[in-house]
């Protein structure tokens, strides 16, 4: 035996001879801590760039609400929108990440008004949204507002409400909401939010 370990040593160096580490497979992603309803903000943002539907789903109330705004509404008619609930949009967002090649998100484009009353919060924001699929990008925009309630120690998504379209910056063609995103799901037989 020792002789072998001798002879490979003059054949061909070391056996022990360190290597090049191998590139990660995988990295964990970084979360601030849900202590100010603007880090939860910020925690929604990593999960959608990230599409970790883990992390947004810790950002969620128990007693979550979506409300569309109304061209949504009227785009789906037949969706039940007072049943959307956090099982719902925990479903529709494992759904949506998973049928996606990339998202690009900025969920406070422009900050309208914010406001805090100890244990609950309000954020009037626009958010921007681009869609990568199908070798395409899909933009979204909307005015919205996000109600924040404090669940012991930590900040939670209570409300998202969808109020209206925005217009691109740029070129002022009218973009959707995520709300859009939201009832082709739900008409399409995801979550229960389909009458």
């Amino acid at each position: 035996m020792i002789s072998s370990l001798g002879l490979a040593t003059l054949l061909g160096g070391c056996l022990f001879e360190p290597r090049s580490a191998e590139p990660p497979t995988g990295g964990s992603i970084t979360y601030f801590d849900q202590s100010q309803p603007q880090n939860v903000l910020a925690n929604l943002e990593i999960a959608f760039q990230n599409r970790d539907a883990a992390g947004y789903e810790r950002q969620i109330a128990a007693d979550f609400s979506y409300e569309p705004d109304g061209d949504t509404q009227a785009s789906y008619p037949d969706v039940d929108w007072s049943t959307w609930n956090r099982e719902t949009e925990i479903a529709f967002i494992q759904s949506f990440f998973n049928n996606v090649d990339g998202i690009a998100a900025n969920l406070n484009e422009t900050v309208v008004s914010e406001g805090s009353t100890g244990t609950t919060a309000e954020y009037r924001e626009i958010y921007a949204v681009t869609v990568t699929e199908s070798g395409g990008f899909v933009p979204y925009r909307a005015s919205v507002t996000f109600n924040f309630v404090l669940d012991g120690t930590y900040w939670v998504l209570s409300r998202w409400f969808d109020e209206q379209g925005g217009q691109d910056p740029e070129t002022q063609a009218p973009r959707p909401t995520l709300g859009q995103r939201r009832g082709a799901f739900a008409a399409s037989g995801g979550g229960r939010a389909s009458g």
